[in-house]
């Protein structure tokens, strides 16, 4: 039997990991300077500084969030048992 968030979680990974890379990709690109005539090949220091900024922020925003979050419990959110019981059997 799978988690009950477990679809979400599925689901929420990957987008997170798209998102990030996009944002990082963007941030990067825009340190070429390809829009400006200068046209350089690979990003300049400060295009890498700004993603780890970007980054560094993104992480502090997720993990006051994830603080801030009730967490759930048994006691809190209990999952009630199906009719008949759970149908395993343990031995002594």
């Amino acid at each position: 039997m799978q988690e009950p968030h477990a679809s979400a979680r599925g689901t929420t990974w990957p987008v997170g990991y798209s998102l990030g890379s996009a944002i990082g990709g963007l941030v990067l690109a825009t340190g070429t300077g390809t829009g400006t005539g200068t046209g350089h090949p690979s990003p300049n220091d400060g295009a890498f500084t700004t993603a780890a900024l970007v980054g560094i922020a993104a992480m502090a925003i997720t993990a006051v969030t994830s603080l801030a979050l009730p967490r759930c419990s048994p006691e809190t959110d209990p999952i009630e048992e199906p009719t008949g019981g759970t149908g395993r059997t343990t031995t002594p």
